[in-house]
C-alpha cells in the first residue's frame, strides 16, 4: 500500500494539528518499514507553504517527500491535477488537518479533531471559522473513511451532523493521540533563563479565547494571596486570534512577577518545563483531545484541567478537574496540588499517560487504512 500523509502543517510554527501530522507520521514510518511506503506531502491542498524548510523530515528506504523542495508556484500547479504524477500515485491519502483534497485513483481519509467553528464561534474569528468549516465540509465530501481523535469528537460530529454517518455506512474509529516522546534526561535546561532552583506552574496553549487564559488569571490573586510559598505561571504558547485584551493582561501579570512568558518553545525546552513545573494548569473550554494534558502526565507533572469536552477521556482518574467558568476553583486545585506529595501523583499520572502510545495509534490507524482500502467504492 502507497499511504500519501498530509504533513503541510508541520511546515510552519506548530500547534495540535501540526504536532498530532508530525507525531503520527513518524509513527507510521516506524511501523510501515518493509511493508508499505508513505509519501509525505508538504504541501496539501489548498495549503501551500512559502517553506517547508522546517516540515517534518524522515530519511527512510520507503518514504518518500516529492513536494517538499517545490516553491509555491509549483506546489499550486501540482495540487490543481489530481492526477499528477509528482503526487507518487498513492492508494490512499490522509487529511491530517482542516483538508483532504481527492488525488486520482486513491482514496481517502481524514481526520476529525473538532468542531469547535461550530460548537464554540464565539472563540474564533470569522475568517478562521469560514476556513476551519469550509475545508471541513469539503473533506467530508470528499471522504471514504473518518478519523476521530476522541470520543467526545464524534459526539460532536453526531450533534451538528446527525446521521451523516450511518446515512453514508461511512467507515470511522476513534482513534486517540499518543503523547510526544519525552527526550532524553540530558536534555532538561530550561528555556527563557529560568533557574533550576524556581518553583513555577506551567500554561500550555496559543494565547486564544478557547484556552481560557482568562480564567487563569483571574485565578492567580487569590492563590498568591493564599498560597504559603507562591509561584509564579510559565505560560508557553503562541499569538492566536482575539488575544488582544489578553496580552494587555499577561503583561500587567508579569510586570507584578506573577507570570513569566516564553512564547513558542522546542521540544526539548517542553519537556524540561514539564518535568520541573509544579504543575500543569489547563482550564480550556473546549479541546478535540487536550495534548498537553498528556503530555504533562507523561512528564511525571500534576495535571489541573477543565472538566469540559474531551478532557476526562484523556485525564481519567490521574487529574485534578476544575469548572472553567470559576475561578475560585482553580485556586483551590492550584493550593491543593501545592499541598500534595508529588511523586504518588506522578505516578498516577504516567501509568495514565502510558495508555496512549503513537505506536498504537498508527497501528490502529493502518488497520483502519486497511478497512477502507477493501471497501467498494
Amino acid at each position: 500500500m502507497r499511504i500519501g500523509f498530509d504533513v503541510a502543517q508541520t511546515c510552519v510554527e506548530r500547534a495540535g494539528c501540526g504536532w498530532y501530522a508530525d507525531s503520527l507520521a513518524r509513527a507510521l514510518a516506524e511501523e510501515t518499514a518493509g511493508r508499505h511506503e508513505l509519501i509525505l506531502y508538504h504541501h496539501f491542498g489548498d495549503w501551500v507553504n512559502a517553506s517547508c524548510a522546517r516540515g517534518t523530515e524522515i530519511h527512510a528506504p520507503h518514504v518518500f517527500m516529492p513536494l517538499r523542495a517545490l516553491d509555491a508556484a509549483e506546489a499550486w500547479q501540482v495540487w490543481a491535477n489530481p492526477a499528477d504524477p509528482r503526487l507518487g500515485r498513492p492508494d490512499i491519502i490522509h487529511g491530517a488537518s482542516v483538508r483532504a483534497p481527492r488525488v486520482a485513483g486513491a482514496k481517502t481519509v481524514f481526520t476529525v479533531h473538532d468542531l469547535a467553528f461550530w460548537a464554540v464561534p464565539q472563540f474564533a474569528t470569522e475568517a478562521n471559522r469560514r476556513v476551519c468549516q469550509a475545508g471541513t465540509l469539503g473533506a467530508l465530501f470528499n471522504a471514504d473513511g473518518l478519523l476521530f481523535i476522541s470520543q467526545s469528537a464524534r459526539d460532536e460530529f453526531e450533534r451538528f451532523l446527525p446521521g451523516w454517518i450511518e446515512e453514508r455506512e461511512m467507515p470511522h474509529a476513534i482513534i486517540h493521540h499518543g503523547a510526544r516522546a519525552v527526550p532524553p534526561e540530558a536534555a532538561t535546561e530550561l528555556p527563557g533563563g529560568l533557574s533550576p532552583s524556581e518553583p513555577f506552574w506551567l500554561a500550555v496553549g496559543t494565547l486564544e479565547p478557547r484556552k481560557n487564559y482568562e480564567a487563569l488569571l483571574a485565578a492567580l490573586g487569590p492563590y498568591r494571596a493564599r498560597s504559603a510559598s507562591p509561584a509564579p505561571l510559565v505560560v508557553v504558547g503562541g499569538a492566536g486570534w482575539k488575544s488582544d485584551a489578553l496580552r494587555v493582561g499577561l503583561s500587567r501579570a508579569e510586570a507584578a512577577g506573577a507570570v513569566r512568558c516564553l512564547g513558542y518553545v522546542d521540544d526539548t525546552g517542553l519537556s524540561a518545563l514539564y518535568r520541573r513545573a509544579r504543575g500543569l494548569v489547563f482550564p480550556s473550554w473546549y479541546e478535540g483531545f487536550g495534548l498537553p494534558v498528556l503530555e504533562a502526565l507523561s512528564h511525571g507533572c500534576p495535571v489541573i484541567c477543565s472538566d469540559r469536552t474531551s478532557l476526562p477521556e484523556v485525564g481519567g482518574d490521574a487529574v485534578r478537574y476544575v469548572n472553567p467558568a470559576a475561578p475560585e476553583t482553580i485556586v483551590a486545585a492550584m493550593l491543593e496540588v501545592e499541598e500534595t506529595p508529588r511523586e504518588p501523583r506522578a505516578e498516577i499520572g504516567r501509568r495514565q499517560a502510558a495508555k496512549f502510545t503513537w505506536a498504537d495509534t498508527a497501528k490502529k490507524t493502518l488497520r483502519f487504512y486497511a478497512e477502507v482500502m477493501a471497501r467498494k467504492s
